[in-house]
């Protein structure tokens, strides 16, 4: 009987034939990536390492792709480190086959973002410098009024709420429950539809947080997993970088503020924001954190190494901190 060749075998013959690396090693699954929209693998070859990224063979999702690899190489021309992405023997950087298509870059080594004082300005640097070199680049065009996360988490919220109100003191968990609401409450009328369409709006990353920005001995060596970026409200980058580098693993006040300031000082360099996406930034931020929060603990018992029961008084600590941040800059 004849052995039937792996997955794996299949597309590590195809490297071989597409591109000139020299030997081509077996692929194998990239850990703890996330596979959304597309499986990630690693190769080693003659020529290093590279990242794997297979995708249907689809019009719209080859375009997407496509728009990836221009604001990619505008990166690279202004300055913004990314990862190089390898040209096929034909001189395309996207390879097709029957009914998918792969891309290679190269792998960059790394870890990553780890948070203190001169990484969070770093971070708020290059996004900053990312918001003004890319502004005139065209983009895939949608609804900047639109975010993820945007709205308030309501359905999602309940559920944790239930959760950590069956494990722990219910008259805690409803005492936290409400200050948190409240704060959503607020937030989502401070970003109402009407508000979020006066806000400056621009090619936006979409996903700015530590697993996308790699460091290597203190240095920014890529920013990586451009799917999310197109024309967008500058307001949904800041308030994921605030959300995960500077809030969502501390509660302690002087922490929360001298991050938050470290990076919107740094961002600030490149970008003044005007005072009401100053205002409402700090609506965002909450409500892209509990969203996140809440969403990933539906699928999970555990996130970051807490459960819903922590999460609950760990989430109202840190929306009274955001909501005082907001209030406070209201009466200046």
């Amino acid at each position: 009987m004849k052995n039937q060749r792996s997955g794996m075998e299949i597309l590590q013959d195809f490297i071989r034939t597409e591109y000139a690396l020299g030997e081509v090693g077996l692929p194998w699954p990239l850990e703890h990536a996330h596979q959304r929209r597309h499986q990630k693998l690693l190769v080693d070859t003659g020529a290093g390492r590279f990242l794997i990224k297979t995708y249907y063979r689809r019009p719209e999702v080859l375009d997407a792709l496509r728009f990836q690899h221009r604001l990619s190489d505008h990166m690279h021309q202004h300055g913004l480190p990314v990862a190089h992405i390898q040209a096929a023997r034909s001189g395309k950087r996207i390879v097709e086959a029957d009914t998918w298509a792969m891309e290679l870059q190269a792998f960059v080594e790394g870890e990553a973002m780890p948070v203190n004082e001169e990484t969070l300005r770093i971070a708020g640097d290059a996004l900053g410098r990312f918001h003004v070199v890319c502004v005139d680049l065209p983009c895939p065009e949608r609804d900047t009024r639109i975010w993820r996360f945007s709205e308030a988490p309501r359905e999602t919220f309940a559920a944790l709420y239930k959760k950590a109100r069956a494990r722990g003191d219910p008259e805690h968990c409803d005492a936290c429950c409400n200050r948190i609401a409240l704060f959503l409450r607020d937030a989502a009328h401070a970003l109402r539809f009407e508000t979020r369409s006066q806000l400056e709006t621009g090619l936006i990353h979409g996903d700015w947080h530590s697993g996308n920005l790699i460091f290597r001995d203190r240095e920014l060596k890529a920013i990586v997993d451009l799917e999310f970026a197109g024309d967008g409200c500058y307001l949904e980058d800041l308030s994921y970088a605030v959300s995960n580098l500077c809030i969502r693993t501390s509660t302690e006040p002087e922490r929360l503020a001298w991050r938050t300031d470290t990076l919107l000082s740094a961002y600030q360099r490149h970008r003044t924001m005007a005072f009401e996406e100053a205002l409402a930034l700090y609506y965002a931020v909450g409500i892209k954190h509990v969203a996140t929060v809440a969403y990933q603990l539906q699928v999970k018992e555990h996130v970051a190494g807490l459960d819903a029961g922590d999460w609950l008084p760990r989430l109202a600590q840190q929306c009274g901190w955001l909501i005082t941040q907001a209030q406070a800059l209201r009466w200046r």
